[in-house]
């Protein structure tokens, strides 16, 4: 089993024949973990905008960031603890949904429904693709989008040195220019395909008979790649829409 989801990347499974994970049983508690961090961020969203309090959301945002980051590395070198901290990691995941769509909405309205919208509409129509095999997980479908998915990787941590430590940028592609606009709709879609990696891998470790417990590490793998997903769309409809 092969993913280039960081979550799932490190995990070791093993065959568990009394009480091993399900298809099912992985949906269900994918479905949990998102419908948990949607509602946080709705609820983050229509308090922060009918107060108008930005520092909220930026503080959210942050906070969400970084403890999704920190939740998900720990369940990336540590997959038995998926079961215990996949809930704090949907409430991370949802306090920085809601903050960084209030950060979008005030500069940019109406980017947030449009983001969400996309990212609702691409999920359904790759889980279609998928499901009738018009597009499979091949090796060579995994060796590229793993290959695009880390050199993006390097790109955002080149971009984040350069803002830190001399206060620039990548020339072009964090602007709302043919280059900047076009980069994010890579991203975008590479951030999409992501989820085919990921119906993949469920089907795999179903098949192999692994731990109940990786159901929850599945559901972590796929809100983190819906997230990543609603994100490079605010990014891609924030450039078209005018981003300096």
């Amino acid at each position: 089993m092969q993913s280039n989801n960081p979550i799932l990347s490190r995990a070791e499974t093993y065959a568990d024949y009394e009480q091993p994970m399900t298809i099912q049983g992985a949906i269900q508690k994918s479905v949990l973990l998102t419908v948990i961090a949607a509602v946080l961020g709705l609820g983050i969203f229509f308090y922060c905008m009918l107060t108008l309090n930005a520092g909220i959301a930026v503080a959210s945002a942050i906070v969400g960031a970084v403890g999704g980051l920190i939740l998900g590395l720990i369940t990336t070198f540590k997959p038995n603890t998926a079961r215990v901290l996949a809930i704090p990691y949907a409430f991370f995941e949802g306090a920085f949904l809601g903050g960084v769509s209030v950060i979008f909405q005030m500069k940019f309205p109406g980017v947030p429904l449009q983001a969400l919208l996309a990212t609702f509409v691409t999920t359904l129509v790759l889980f279609a693709l998928y499901k009738f095999q018009i597009i499979r997980a091949t090796e060579k479908f995994k060796s590229i989008v793993i290959s695009a998915s880390i050199a993006i990787a390097l790109v955002f941590v080149v971009q984040i040195i350069m803002r830190l430590a001399f206060g620039s940028s990548i020339p072009g592609l964090f602007e709302s220019s043919w280059l900047g606009i076009g980069f994010a709709a890579f991203v975008a879609v590479i951030a999409s395909l992501n989820l085919i990696l990921d119906f993949d891998l469920i089907e795999s470790a179903a098949a192999q008979r692994a731990p109940k417990s990786y159901e929850w590490l599945c559901g972590i793998a796929l809100l983190a790649t819906l997230v990543w997903m609603y994100y490079s769309f605010l990014r891609l409809f924030s450039l078209i829409s005018g981003d300096d």
